[in-house]
């Protein structure tokens, strides 16, 4: 099996691992997610993962987005489970509206590249809620988790490169997706230190 094999299996694999931790974290109580986003979150890692697959044409590259779209389902399961939803708000509206766009360009252009590119805007707008909580309160994520996806893009990304054929839009997800994760997870961490430093430059 060739290394670029190896790490895009990893890469999946680490993704799964960190929904189980996420998983575990939400059944405890010890992380408040925004369940109205990881209900929109379904319907956009599915459609992702589907556009990702035919676009790229390459089961390696695909194996991350396919392996987050199955967890993501479950994890929506124990959310539903837990009984914790919450209505979607304007930017999960807005989020979810971009999808039914990128789905409609599939459909009209016969083309998973426009699908997979028109919907990682709708993917960046869904993750504004989430930082939005994490900033009024950082105990509503653990970051664990959100620094294991981010490095799992970050193999993926190496896998792109390793497998190279000169498809610049294989990257727009996992770069994507990438920064979006880590910023959550940073932000997870270091909220209380960020607001007190845009408090003294403010004052």
């Amino acid at each position: 099996m060739y290394i670029d094999t190896v790490l895009g299996i990893m890469a999946g694999l680490l993704h799964i691992i960190a929904f189980v931790i996420y998983n575990k974290q939400m059944l405890e109580g010890t992380s408040q997610p925004n369940s109205a986003t990881w209900t929109l979150w379904v319907f956009l890692t599915i459609l992702n993962a589907t556009s990702y697959s035919e676009m790229s044409g390459d089961w390696v590259k695909s194996f991350l987005p396919i392996a987050s779209s199955l967890a993501c389902v479950i994890t929506f399961s124990v959310a539903l489970f837990r009984g914790k939803f919450s209505k979607l708000d304007s930017y999960d509206m807005t989020a979810l509206a971009i999808g039914f766009v990128s789905a409609f360009a599939w459909w009209y252009y016969q083309s998973a590249t426009y699908a997979n590119v028109i919907l990682q805007l709708s993917v960046l707008i869904s993750f504004i809620p989430t930082y939005k909580g994490v900033w009024k309160d950082s105990k509503n994520e653990k970051s664990l988790p959100w620094f294991i996806w981010a490095f799992a893009y970050v193999l993926s990304i190496v896998v792109i490169y390793m497998r190279w054929q000169g498809q610049w839009q294989d990257l727009v997800y996992p770069v994507n997706c990438f920064f979006l994760h880590l910023g959550v997870g940073v932000l997870a961490r270091r909220t209380v230190q960020i607001k007190a430093v845009v408090s003294n430059i403010v004052e």
